[in-house]
């Protein structure tokens, strides 16, 4: 479903006033987003009040729009106390399937004090302009929209209610400054741009920079919608999140993604990131997965695998939508279970027989994904195909996506740790993530030591992706008799033969291998303490 972002002007404003910002937010926002702007009766002479105006809008949204969703109403001065004052109206009188479509009005410049040094000036001219008196009245703003709250309360106890984002001008010389006391339980600072009331989006760089404000706000609002849905699953009868923790296997392993992936795929089923065991490091992950998509979008990952080539402009993720996946809406993405999806050495060695052993036998160990957009997924979770690499520069702040990724991976495997743990018995991790580049994109030595034990694998003559082929091969053997994990011990670096789990490929009859608790502790490298 395609979502709509509606711009509104201001007070003797009209299309013109937000300048190129409306099509710098839909250059960013992509297919996911119709970008319009409405006009209503603005002018100096205008008998209409808000609640005419808000009116003129809805009907706008009603008529044109019926089906987009989510909606976000984008507000410049006045204009935001007429989106604010639309959503008031539909606290009140409904329909209440409209107002669950408008996720937030998000207001620039707004006078929700009212404008101080004018405030002489506008009860005086009152009489010719209902909407102006208004503005003089501030206090009313306020209680009005507390009174609306009360009543769709009175209707339904948790009505929707979109969130009031605020905008403010660092040189506004026009309105008050906004009093957080005053604020309403949906009203909240969003930030300050730059600029004057009429002249915060003159120019090509300003208005560029204003999009971008707009398209983060945009995106936090998603996730926060997102998160609060997934909290109220948590707390649904049919799923237990504190359940779900308690049959976290206390083995795991830990496998890369891979560049060869299938493309293709069907409509989007299933939850992200249903495995993470808390609620507040779920929603870290699904907004950097957002802000990973986002960077890609607005082609800011440089690809140092090919030096200097973007991201965005790779076939695979020329079809890469932001879905549920992604902390996102849009339905047209194509998708595959992650052990489907992925198609490189590790996961040909492991094979479609390799996973249905792991499907049918669920809770004698997990198994996580190192992915560049995902974060650590499991593999029955749906993704798209995509092509980031933990390597490519993030064009902004030049970190890589590693970096990006450092904290939440480690936090992750940790909380994974913690829930997993049970008395008298340490969580084995056995990491079989090969590339050098995943395998650094951990704190190893951050990890709960009391609680788990890291299995570094290795092997003598094979490092870095060369370990691929054999990983996978040893992991099909584990998944198909998880009791295999028992038999290894740290230390003995090339102590067991592959050739004791089956019949190896081509060129690894002779592979021997072993496990290290730290990484590069068998070589004479400096060592990384796990």
């Amino acid at each position: 479903m395609t979502g709509l972002v509606l711009f509104l002007h201001g007070l003797f404003g009209d299309e013109t006033s937000w300048h190129g910002v409306p099509d710098f937010v839909e250059k960013y926002l992509g297919s996911d987003f119709d970008v319009r702007q409405a006009t209503y009766s603005a002018g100096k002479l205008s008998p209409s009040d808000l609640e005419t105006s808000a009116g003129e809008v809805l009907t706008f949204l009603k008529t044109k729009f019926p089906d987009h969703q989510p909606i976000f109403l984008i507000g410049h001065s006045l204009g935001g106390l007429v989106a604010r004052e639309a959503c008031r109206k539909l606290l009140v009188e409904g329909p209440d399937e409209l107002l669950q479509k408008i996720t937030a009005v998000i207001t620039a410049g707004t006078p929700l004090e009212g404008v101080p040094y004018f405030n002489w000036l506008l009860r005086g001219v009152a009489r010719l302009n209902p909407k102006v008196a208004e503005l003089a009245n501030p206090e009313h703003l306020f209680a009005e929209y507390r009174l609306a709250i009360r009543k769709a309360r009175e209707r339904e106890p948790k009505p929707s209610r979109p969130k009031l984002l605020h905008l403010r001008f660092a040189d506004d010389r026009v309105i008050a400054k906004h009093v957080k006391d005053n604020f309403t339980d949906d009203d909240d600072e969003a930030g300050v741009l730059p600029g004057t009331h009429t002249g915060f989006a003159k120019g090509r760089q300003r208005g560029d920079y204003v999009a971008e404000v707009l398209v983060q706000t945009i995106r936090d609002a998603l996730n926060a919608v997102s998160a609060i849905s997934r909290d109220a699953e948590v707390a649904a009868p049919h799923i237990s999140r504190s359940q779900a923790a308690q049959v976290l296997p206390d083995r795991l392993i830990l496998i890369a993604c891979s560049h060869t992936k299938n493309s293709g795929g069907a409509a989007y089923s299933g939850e992200p990131l249903d495995w993470v065991p808390e609620t507040s490091l779920r929603q870290d992950l699904l907004a950097k997965r957002n802000f990973i998509f986002s960077a890609l979008h607005d082609g800011k990952l440089e690809d140092n695998i090919e030096r200097g080539g973007n991201r965005s402009h790779q076939p695979a993720n020329e079809n890469l939508v932001r879905g549920r996946d992604i902390g996102g809406s849009a339905t047209t993405g194509q998708y595959l279970p992650a052990f489907e999806r992925y198609a490189g050495r590790l996961y040909h060695q492991i094979g479609s027989d390799g996973w249905q052993s792991y499907l049918g036998k669920q809770g004698g160990v997990k198994v996580l994904i190192m992915s560049g957009l995902y974060g650590l997924i499991e593999p029955t979770e749906a993704i798209q195909n995509y092509d980031i690499h933990l390597t490519d520069t993030h064009k902004g702040d030049f970190l890589e996506v590693k970096a990006h990724w450092l904290e939440l991976y480690t936090r992750a495997i940790s909380a994974y740790v913690r829930h997993a743990h049970t008395a008298g018995r340490k969580v084995n991790i056995f990491n079989f993530l090969c590339d050098r580049h995943y395998v650094d994109a951990v704190r190893w030595h951050s990890l709960p030591r009391d609680m788990c034990s890291v299995f570094h694998f290795v092997a003598p003559g094979a490092k870095d992706v060369g370990l691929l082929p054999p990983a996978g091969f040893l992991i099909k053997a584990i998944l198909n008799d998880p009791s295999i994990l028992e038999r290894f011990e740290r230390g003995k670096y090339g102590h067991y033969a592959l050739t004791d789990y089956g019949h190896p490929p081509t060129g690894l009859s002779d592979f021997k291998f072993g496990f290290e608790s730290r990484v590069g502790l068998s070589s004479s490298a400096g060592a990384t303490e796990a």
